[in-house]
C-alpha cells in the first residue's frame, strides 16, 4: 500500500487530517484573538486533539460507511487518485 492510498483510506489519516484542522483552527483564532499564537494555554490544545477523533470514531462505527465504516470492508475501494484513462 502506497502512502497515497493510506493517507486516502485509512482511519489514522482521517483522524490527521482534522486533527491538523482543528489544531489550525485553533491557532489562527488564537492568533487573531492576541495577536500571537501563545501555547501556554495546553488544556485547550489537548483537548482539541481528543476533540478531533470524534469525527473518525463516528465514522468507524457507522455501518453504512463506504470508506472505513464498521462492517463495510470490501477489497474493491474506490481508487480517488486514479486518472480516468486508467478506468
Amino acid at each position: 500500500m502506497t502512502f497515497r492510498e493510506w493517507f486516502a483510506t485509512s482511519p489514522l489519516a482521517s483522524w490527521l487530517r482534522v486533527f491538523g484542522a482543528v489544531i489550525l483552527s485553533a491557532a489562527v483564532a488564537d492568533w487573531s484573538t492576541k495577536g500571537s499564537i501563545d501555547l501556554g494555554a495546553w488544556q485547550t490544545w489537548v483537548i482539541a486533539g481528543l476533540v478531533s477523533a470524534l469525527p473518525t470514531a463516528m465514522r468507524y462505527l457507522n455501518p453504512a460507511d463506504v470508506e472505513f465504516g464498521r462492517g463495510s470492508w470490501r477489497d474493491d475501494r474506490f481508487d480517488v487518485w486514479a486518472d480516468e484513462d486508467e478506468a
